[in-house]
């Protein structure tokens, strides 16, 4: 592919294939975070019904409950709104690592439920 005889790269670019976050979030049960701004802006995110993916499309401070969480389990957290998303667990464990990894807007990223912690 080319603009006028110059390569195109693609930069940041979200993957669409069919084995992309991106793909398997229409596949499988979803949660569709929102919060109006009369709601507190911390949220506790469950994931009973096995929930497999979140995908935010407001701002809000996400507390994962961790009770709700599969051992072994493979979780999926998407971005689609405009602000970052502070994750965490209330259960004090760690978030790829972090007490609170923040989630940027665009961002689609997965996670291992390893209890206590997403890794």
């Amino acid at each position: 592919m080319a603009v006028q005889g110059d390569p195109v790269n693609f930069v940041n670019a979200v993957t669409l294939g069919v084995n992309s976050p991106n793909y398997r979030w229409l596949n499988v049960p979803t949660i569709v975070a929102s919060r109006s701004t009369a709601d507190p802006v911390r949220q506790n995110i469950s994931f009973a019904g096995n929930i497999q993916v979140v995908n935010f499309i407001a701002g809000m401070i996400a507390n994962l409950l961790s009770a709700t969480l599969t051992n072994t389990a493979v979780y999926l957290f998407m971005n689609t709104g405009s602000g970052v998303v502070p994750l965490s667990l209330d259960n004090s464990g760690s978030v790829g690592g972090l007490q609170i990894y923040n989630l940027r807007p665009g961002q689609a990223i997965e996670f291992t439920f390893n209890s206590p912690n997403l890794i």
